[in-house]
């Protein structure tokens, strides 16, 4: 019955129906809609029961006692996830598990709805079970991640039939507040599909099918409104619209935040790791590194809520289940997420992170593999990556284990052999993955990542000579001229260092990232739309180069080279930007100012017409560079040589961090105004 009216409800969920309890639709969320009230407090998947009326069904009801219990794996051509999946979606044997604290609140719950005679039958099953020592519950987790109903008529209920598209739609937050249509959010999808979603295939293809919209709005909104706030923040038509959304996207995020149970689903994570990889507008302090930290920490947390881990393992009999494909493959994306922006914050690996408990192959992502002659084949890719990010975390976890250890590697030399071995493991890995058959703009971004990997390793050599230097020397810092202290870094050129090679490596690996930005990536095309990773690789390479110079690495006539590299690559990060707010334009502008400032600047835009270094700038930036605190064992950082503004409070731990670089504020960067 109703509250309001005290009239009979007409529908129940599955799970109420079949326990011949109340169905409660009224007090949770929409009235008559999913989750009913005892599905919402136990955190299961509340599914509304099809009509039996108009009929006799006994004949049905015989055939299923007779026929038996198999498990039916098609393929659907539109695989939600569920907007009131929960961190626990409950098998009948669900309630036997007593692990923890939310396995308790779960049999409380469970028991508080069931008749008398019932809860003693239950509770006596319960303790056979653990009296008679069968534990196999207990070694079983709680429940299996975000899994849909795999009946296909279960699947069919999931999507609201019975109601208009309209009223499907203008319940759309965007849509609801008159700043979006069906229309514009067909064509931002569009747009994604054809832009974005090659960088990070995590979206499955039934959110990006135009034909989808409504039952995405309904089944996947937060993975929905991730894509169209992406989609449309470089696009000026829809300055409006973005600003809309993403104030909509803002309170999707609250609601994950504060553990909604709307907002428990695959699709959250999937939404979350789009948002970590595109920087937006309005995060302008660091470049956005401070929100894709949190951003994608939020996406973890998300992930191990609701059991994502667990896809990690394989599971024999189950390679057909499009549930666990995609749950194992947004917890890879979080694995990679997590890796990469931990490099690049120079965070330390969480010790309980995100890991893959079996080795990947591209057979392992069957959503991904190439359906046709020319589909890009993203399984594959998805493996180059797994591959070289192991490289990546290895090379992190042994060179950065800590503080102490780092500076010990620094002042014993014990680098070197890890730093081989490393690269003997990328060129094994670049025999197998050099020749990957997908489209040029994305091999280069496989290229990219290699290239940085080389730098990344390599680079600790280089930190390393700096170091011993500046601990060795700390007694001359006082009297020591600006020259003088660049020649003890390299006395008699890099060649003359024991770290010649790995240093060479490094300062080739930097060059090469920017010719390939600058000769292989169309800016327009593939460079504007690119994750913003990428362009801090690049940024990371450019202030390395510029540091190395500084220091007497790289000699002056290999340095004019450098800078007629460096302009064109300024060129082309203008020409990717849509406007001054992109990313690239904010990048562009502040290569410009530290490359290419002049004591007097004549007129904007002289620094690129030029193509020459102030010669003074760079005892300037050793005098800065020598003037750290080097009695204290202080590290001079790549921020301190250009960003004294910028303070790492652990130098040593964050030594290669993807670094800020840049204020975004650029009104008070170097004292220029905009």
């Amino acid at each position: 019955m109703t509250k309001g009216l005290g009239l009979r409800q007409y529908c129940a969920c599955v799970r109420c129906r079949g326990r011949k309890i109340k169905c409660d639709l009224q007090s949770v969320g929409e009235p008559g809609k999913p989750p009913c009230a005892k599905c919402a407090r136990e955190g299961a998947e509340c599914v509304i029961a099809q009509s039996r009326r108009g009929g006799n069904y006994s004949h049905l009801r015989g055939s299923r006692q007779k026929a038996p219990n198999k498990a039916v794996q098609e393929p659907a051509a539109f695989t939600p996830s569920s907007d009131h999946v929960s961190p626990h979606q409950h098998k009948p044997g669900d309630h036997d598990s007593l692990q923890n604290p939310s396995d308790a609140l779960l049999i409380l719950a469970h028991a508080a709805e069931q008749p008398d005679e019932q809860i003693g039958a239950e509770t006596a099953a319960i303790g056979a079970t653990y009296v008679g020592g069968d534990l196999s519950s207990i070694s079983q987790p709680t429940a299996r991640a975000g899994r849909t109903a795999k009946n296909p008529k279960q699947v069919a209920t999931l999507s609201r039939s019975n109601e208009p598209d309209h009223f499907i739609a203008e319940h759309y937050g965007p849509i609801q507040g008159g700043s979006l249509d069906l229309t514009t959010i067909t064509k931002l999808v569009r747009h994604y599909a054809e832009n974005y979603h090659q960088f990070l295939p995590i979206c499955p293809a039934s959110t990006l099918q135009t034909e989808n919209i409504l039952r995405t709005i309904e089944h996947e909104p937060f993975l929905l409104t991730a894509i169209l706030v992406v989609a449309s923040q470089s696009q000026l038509d829809f300055a409006s619209v973005h600003e809309s959304i993403w104030k909509h996207m803002k309170q999707l995020i609250i609601d994950v935040v504060l553990g909604a149970a709307g907002a428990r689903s695959v699709g959250c994570v999937e939404g979350l790791l789009l948002l970590g990889e595109w920087t937006m507008q309005d995060q302008t302090k660091d470049g956005g590194e401070g929100a894709a930290w949190s951003v994608l920490g939020l996406a973890v947390r998300t992930a191990y809520l609701l059991r994502l881990e667990d896809s990690s393992f394989k599971t024999p009999g189950e390679e057909n289940d499009a549930s666990l494909v995609r749950n194992r493959l947004a917890w890879t994306f979080t694995y990679l997420s997590d890796r990469q922006i931990s490099i690049r914050m120079g965070q330390a690996f969480w010790c309980r992170g995100p890991a893959l408990s079996t080795r990947f192959t591209a057979q392992d992502f069957p959503t991904l593999q190439a359906k046709q002659a020319d589909d890009e084949d993203f399984a594959s890719l998805v493996q180059a990556q797994l591959e070289l990010t192991t490289l990546f975390g290895n090379a992190h976890d042994i060179l950065f284990a800590s503080r102490s250890r780092t500076a010990e590697l620094m002042m014993r030399g014990d680098y070197s052999k890890y730093v081989d071995d490393t690269v003997r493991a990328m060129a094994a890995w670049q025999r197998v993955w050099g020749s990957i058959s997908v489209s040029s703009h994305l091999t280069s971004c496989l290229s990219l990542t290699y290239e940085y990997l080389r730098l990344y390793v390599n680079a600790f050599a280089f930190q390393a000579v700096l170091y011993r230097t500046s601990v060795m020397r700390s007694s001359d810092r006082q009297t020591t001229t600006d020259a003088s202290r660049a020649s003890m870094m390299f006395p008699d050129s890099t060649m003359a260092s024991p770290d010649a090679r790995p240093i060479y490596e490094a300062i080739d690996a930097a060059e090469k990232m920017l010719k390939i930005v600058t000769e292989e990536i169309n800016p327009g095309k593939h460079l504007r739309y690119m994750p913003a990773r990428f362009y801090l690789y690049e940024i990371h390479s450019s202030v390395f180069l510029y540091k190395a110079h500084a220091v007497g690495a790289i000699p002056t006539e290999k340095f004019s080279e450098m800078t007629e590299l460096m302009c064109r690559f300024v060129t082309t990060l203008k020409s990717a930007a849509t406007d001054e707010e992109h990313i690239a334009s904010k990048f562009a502008k502040l290569l410009e100012r530290l490359w290419f400032r002049r004591a007097n600047t004549s007129a904007p835009g002289s620094h690129l017409q030029s193509g020459i270094v102030n010669d003074r700038l760079i005892g300037t930036e050793i005098s800065g560079l020598m003037g750290s605190d080097l009695a204290g064992g202080q590290i001079p950082q790549y921020d301190e040589l250009i960003l004294p503004e910028f303070d790492c409070a652990d130098p040593i731990d964050a030594l290669f961090a993807m670094p800020p670089v840049f204020p975004m504020d650029q009104a008070g960067f170097f004292g220029y105004g905009t």
